[in-house]
């Protein structure tokens, strides 16, 4: 009877076999860059080249593993990974001369062989891996999130760089995917306005003064101060009570409205009518 198991951790990947009887246990580094599916895959044909290792043939043998999606690949009739392929070998050279069976088991349900492969398994994943990197082929979610991780961080070194901007950058710190998903569930003239106000670059009178088609920059509601976004949306003292009624806060912060007000922004447009000149 065999337990396989894998398992990530932040140092990296690790995979182990354990055999009840006789008694083998064998946890392995896998490195930095294998999936907890490839840990369970690499788990399995480990312990089918292990048992076949030992010499084993003409007897009964169980393997169990508590990765349905392990199983379910090395199950299927098509086969896209060279690591589930020579699995696949592995398992076929080592049932041509025994009874085999592979089977699920329940993670995490106090079943005590699986719960010492788990133990196991996460002592492998602690190890340095013994070896070049990559253990086995790189999964092409970790290429995407790889991808996915250096854009966000050359988008913000740009952001923080760029030398202009200087409105938008006190409304929008970095790139937040967040922020993207809840403009773009507005309307279109709600997009249009929202944008503009984050920018700096809409129909405000300090912005029309700069362009040349208003004459005077001062604020509709509060004449004393320059009609901006930060100071309609921060700072004006004529909308104070209107912002405490809808956003909670008499002078939210510019950073606010992108982190957790900006589903509220909208409507203060419409309260203040904003919306209708903008």
């Amino acid at each position: 009877m065999w337990y396989t198991d894998g398992s990530r951790i932040e140092q990296g990947a690790g995979a182990v076999i354990y055999g009840v009887r006789p008694e083998t246990k064998i946890p392995l580094s896998l490195g930095r860059y294998a999936t907890v599916f490839q840990a369970e895959v690499a788990a399995i044909q480990g312990c089918a080249r292990e048992i076949i290792r030992q010499g084993a043939a003409r007897q009964s043998i169980a393997i169990y593993s508590d990765s349905q999606a392990a199983l379910k690949a090395i199950g299927s009739m098509k086969v896209c990974s060279r690591l589930v392929w020579d699995c696949v070998k592995a398992l076929q050279e080592l049932g041509s001369r025994n009874k085999l069976t592979l089977a699920w088991v329940p993670g995490h349900k106090g079943h005590k062989g699986n719960e010492e492969a788990d133990r196991l398994a996460r002592e492998g994943a602690g190890r340095a891996l013994i070896g070049p990197e990559p253990y086995c082929g790189i999964a092409k979610t970790h290429v995407r999130a790889s991808i996915d991780d250096w854009m966000d961080g050359k988008s913000r070194e740009w952001w923080r760089k760029l030398p202009q901007q200087r409105q938008a950058k006190m409304f929008i710190k970095e790139r937040s995917a967040r922020l993207t998903d809840d403009l773009l569930g507005q309307n279109r003239k709600a997009i249009r306005i929202i944008a503009g106000l984050l920018t700096g670059h809409c129909r405000l009178n300090k912005h029309m003064s700069l362009t040349g088609l208003a004459e005077e920059a001062t604020c509709r509601f509060y004449s004393e101060e320059e009609e901006t976004s930060v100071h309609v949306l921060c700072q004006c003292e004529g909308l104070a009570r209107l912002r405490f009624l809808i956003l909670g806060e008499e002078n939210p912060s510019a950073s606010s409205y992108t982190e957790a007000l900006l589903s509220r922004l909208w409507s203060l447009m419409q309260r203040t009518q904003l919306d209708r000149v903008l």
